[in-house]
């Protein structure tokens, strides 16, 4: 029995070592870290039942969520900050974040802290990303010979897929020129 508790504590160690080494590298949810970590128990030691696996990554995930090195509010806050400078609407900032397991509320909260209640933020996020993916107002291929319903028609569903609404894909699209689109994530920023 004394040597099983050796081995298990000698596990314990090895993948508590692994868990801070991880999330010294990145800012992961709960979820993330709890799959992640009972990878790397799996790989390191198969002869421990499932019940031991969980109890131990439980254990070492709680150790971590209270020295503050997982916090699903702050990794939610930072995913939905990295998203909107990217151009990605509230529904994909919901949907990135809920494949990483985190709660509807810490996902609406996140939101909310980042859009700092302006309510033009989903307008603001589909005109970054018409200026990265210079379509709209930003294309610059101004070719006669383009069919610029085809061409409307192809940054309709780029927009789409990136979860903006009808309404905002219309109001993006409907912006004519560089300077207003510009002006548009300038006073927004």
């Amino acid at each position: 029995m004394n040597s099983f508790m050796n081995d298990h504590e000698k596990i314990i160690k090895r993948i508590k070592k692994s868990a801070i080494s991880y999330l010294a590298r990145y800012e992961v949810s709960e979820y993330q870290f709890k799959n992640t970590m009972m990878r790397k128990l799996s790989n390191f030691e198969n002869e421990l039942s499932e019940k031991i696996k969980i109890e131990i990554i439980e254990k070492i995930k709680k150790q971590m969520i209270s020295s503050g090195y997982i916090n699903d509010k702050r990794f939610a806050e930072m995913k939905s900050r990295s998203i909107r400078r990217q151009g990605g609407s509230a529904r994909l900032i919901y949907s990135k974040l809920k494949e990483k397991g985190v709660s509807d509320n810490v996902i609406k909260y996140s939101i909310d802290i980042v859009d700092d209640g302006n309510e033009d933020a989903e307008i603001v996020a589909a005109v970054k990303f018409m200026k990265k993916k210079n379509i709209g107002a930003f294309h610059k291929n101004k070719d006669p010979d383009i069919d610029n319903h085809l061409l409307k028609h192809k940054w309709f569903g780029a927009l789409s897929r990136r979860g903006f609404s009808l309404s905002i894909v219309n109001k993006a699209l409907s912006i004519s020129d560089i300077e207003n689109a510009d002006f548009i994530i300038e006073d927004n920023t």
